[in-house]
């Protein structure tokens, strides 16, 4: 079988098998470094390269300009302060003013001098809080990038501002960091991302007083003097090339907004030889509309078309596909459209990827009306269609390369646009990480669209934000596209937004929420004839019944997956099947036939290069031998598990691993050893909030106690034990899945096994 996101749903080639093969790292984005995910040669080449050699941090500062002057005195005094002892909680800069005085360029500036002052991390949030409504960072959204920054795994349980605002302090203590916030509206905003630690500093920019907020330097920019505006319309026209007293002056005598400023002299530094009319000085709320127009009568007809649409664009990050699929233009063209707009002072560079742009909120509006008088409503729709197409092209390309699959051969992207590729699933993550908060805007527009990609689209970024713990987004986008999809009566759609909910319900262990929505999915995936859907389903529907200790309807549903499996050649799906068979029977008793089937489905992972499945399979296997009291053999598999999910950087199946391991020293007598198994299966089990692993570490540590006489020890392990079962919402079966946030397709069943899929 094929892969390929919802595309692959619609053709009934959509193998989610192959994702519990995937190996995703525990271990985030640290100052925007991933941990690789092992496996075989990358089977696309490096198309475009912009993209993948790009390894900054997505929460790096942006460039800034080349030319900055005029606000030296303001940089020294954010710069010179330091933390104060008595001060109840971290530094706080604010620098207030109105569009286009250069707030983010001074924050720039000010965070590169500050930033050897906090050796734990430099991040920067660009909070977009006067953009679209869909294009504003939300705040549980802004938390767990920040969280993913510090490689702090998700807790599906704990999702709520609250939740992570208390995750993100405790997160940050002991650190010294500098968070920069750009464009905030709120003191409320700000709160819940203050970082815990005094000796940690929030440098924030907002065009009005923050009420509520006592910070420990305010500055409030004001347009420029005349000689101020001289000095910065001369120093750009200089590094041009050009002294030209005479175009400084008339710039100086009529604008005195930076913004404006910059923009007419890179105007004038682009036609060196056409003067700049002398005209009596704008007001200062008409400079950039001025500037803007001015400009704007010099670009050629392309350029300006280019302008518009990339204003349309709900995104920050502008890249020359973008801007193709947007104008319907070759992206050769437009790559030079976008220097020429960046020529002229209409877009910024953007260094999170190279010949990336972003474009001022203020030349944003002012290209927006731009656009009224110029296109269509119709033209607007056609490029919003081949912006959600292309994007969804993007986010396929992006999590097909995670998989590695080699059966890929075609995205359905843009024609005038070539296909994405990534050079390895390293930096096909990376490219999500960068390009999340775009995707998610761009969601959010294609449902306020009502177009017929949502729900597509929504599908396979589901995929991204659950591996990130962005649970509330997942929860808002699918319940949206599922209302959307029941409307317009796209069954196909509601299957997929049911299934999707499902997985997000058993995330957060509502099991039988969870199976209320598989069975929908089922039932809508039989109504369109869809066997892939059904089998996906059918998989899911086989994990909630082993959570919920109804095993033979878990036989059913696991039988169902062999035989779809083995009517097709994909691999990965085939030794899940026998995997999941393979379980039952070892929780049955049936020791022959679960060894029968673990041995198969361990030889199919190998042939397929899915090691995470070849170390399911082995600790399987182990803890087979274990009941059989074959210590020994128990050992060795358990010990190669071990190393492979090591490797892998898959903290739960490490913390299980560990536990498996205690169980099997104490068999063998050596209750040192099983000592340290438990302790270290208690750690990490408690450091990703995995309540079953940490009660089966306290349970074991019990009995390692009560053999030594301990049972004091015993006892309050004990009570540990029964506290996290009491958390657990099982009936007499398995404990809850509550998974690593590098780990999308953790599935558990209840002697400790976590099964792999989606």
């Amino acid at each position: 079988m094929t892969a390929g996101g919802l595309t692959n749903l619609l053709t009934e080639t959509w193998n989610w098998w192959l994702f519990g093969g995937l190996v995703l790292t525990t271990s985030l984005v640290s100052a925007g470094t991933l941990i690789a995910l092992p496996r075989g040669d990358p089977p696309h080449p490096v198309t475009p390269p912009a993209e993948d050699q790009q390894i900054g941090s997505p929460l790096q500062p942006p460039s800034g300009t080349r030319v900055f002057t005029g606000r030296g005195r303001e940089l020294r005094r954010l710069t010179a302060l330091t933390p104060a002892e008595s001060r109840p909680g971290p530094l706080m800069l604010v620098i207030t003013g109105m569009p286009g005085t250069g707030k983010t360029e001074l924050a720039i500036r000010a965070a590169r001098a500050l930033a050897a002052r906090y050796p734990d991390g430099l991040f920067w949030l660009g909070l977009r809080t006067y953009a679209a409504a869909e294009s504003q960072m939300t705040s549980t959204e802004a938390l767990r990038t920040l969280l993913n920054a510090l490689d702090v795994p998700a807790n599906p349980n704990a999702t709520s501002v609250d939740a992570l605002s208390r995750t993100w302090r405790a997160a940050t203590t002991g650190k010294k960091m500098l968070i920069v916030l750009d464009d905030a509206d709120s003191a409320e905003q700000i709160r819940p991302l203050l970082p815990a630690e005094e000796e940690s500093a929030v440098l924030i920019t907002t065009r009005h007083v923050l009420i509520g907020l006592d910070p420990d330097q305010s500055i409030t920019l004001t347009p420029f003097t005349r000689g101020q505006a001289a000095g910065l319309a001369g120093a750009i026209l200089r590094r041009a090339g050009l002294n030209d007293p005479q175009a400084v002056a008339a710039i100086a005598a009529a604008f005195r907004l930076p913004l404006a400023i910059r923009q007419m002299s890179d105007l004038k530094a682009a036609n060196p030889a056409q003067p700049i009319p002398a005209s009596p000085r704008e007001t200062i709320s008409d400079e950039t509309a001025a500037a803007f127009a001015r400009s704007l009568a010099a670009l050629a007809k392309p350029a300006r078309l280019v302008l518009r649409r990339v204003a349309h664009y709900p995104g920050s990050l502008i890249t020359a596909p973008i801007a193709a699929v947007l104008a319907g233009r070759r992206i050769s063209e437009t790559t030079m459209l976008l220097a020429t707009l960046y020529q002229r002072g209409l877009l910024i560079p953007d260094n999170r990827t190279s010949g990336g742009y972003r474009m001022h909120d203020a030349v944003r509006a002012a290209a927006l009306m731009e656009s009224d008088q110029h296109d269509s409503a119709r033209h607007l729709a056609a490029a919003g269609e081949r912006l959600f197409r292309y994007t969804r092209g993007a986010i396929d390309a992006a999590v097909l390369t995670v998989y590695s699959s080699p059966s890929i051969t075609h995205v359905d992207g843009d024609p005038r646009v070539p296909p994405l590729r990534h050079e390895s699933d390293v930096a096909a993550l990376r490219w999500l990480d960068r390009h999340h908060p775009d995707l998610l805007a761009v969601a959010r527009r294609c449902l306020s669209a009502r177009s017929p990609q949502a729900w597509r689209l929504i599908y396979n970024l589901e995929f991204y934000q659950r591996m990130r713990g962005f649970y509330s987004e997942i929860v808002e986008l699918n319940s949206q596209a599922l209302v959307l999809t029941q409307q317009t009566g796209d069954l196909l759609g509601q299957a997929a937004m049911h299934q999707n909910l499902g997985l997000v319900d058993m995330r957060t262990s509502d099991y039988q929420a969870a199976l209320t929505r598989f069975q929908t999915a089922l039932a809508l995936y039989e109504q369109v004839g869809s066997r892939a859907g059904q089998a996906e389903i059918h998989h899911e529907l086989c994990n909630v019944n082993k959570w919920l200790g109804d095993l033979a309807q878990a036989r059913a549903h696991a039988t169902f997956c062999l035989e779809v499996a083995s009517s097709g050649d994909d691999l990965v799906e085939w030794a899940f099947a026998h995997a999941n068979l393979g379980i039952l029977d070892r929780l049955e008793g049936s020791h022959t036939t679960a060894r029968d089937h673990l041995t198969r489905a361990m030889e199919l992972f190998e042939q397929a290069g899915q090691r995470r499945g070849v170390g399911i399979c082995h600790r399987q296997l182990g803890m087979l031998d274990e009941q059989l009291s074959r210590y020994h053999d128990a050992r060795a598999h358990l010990d190669r598990a071990l190393s492979l999910f090591r490797e892998l950087g898959d903290l739960m199946n490490q913390a299980d691993a560990h536990y498996n391991l205690a169980v099997v020293h104490r068999g063998l007598g050596a209750p040192q050893i099983a000592h340290e198994h438990a302790t270290t299966s208690l750690a990490l089990a408690s450091q990703i909030s995995h309540y079953q692993g940490q009660a089966d570490a306290h349970t074991e540590l019990a009995h390692l106690a009560r053999a030594t006489g301990d049972h004091t020890a015993a006892r309050t392990h004990l009570q540990h034990a029964h506290r996290l079962h009491r958390r657990l919402p099982h009936a007499g079966g398995p404990g809850p899945d509550v998974p690593d946030a590098g780990d999308p397709a953790v599935r558990r069943d209840g002697q400790g096994q976590t099964d792999n899929r989606r």
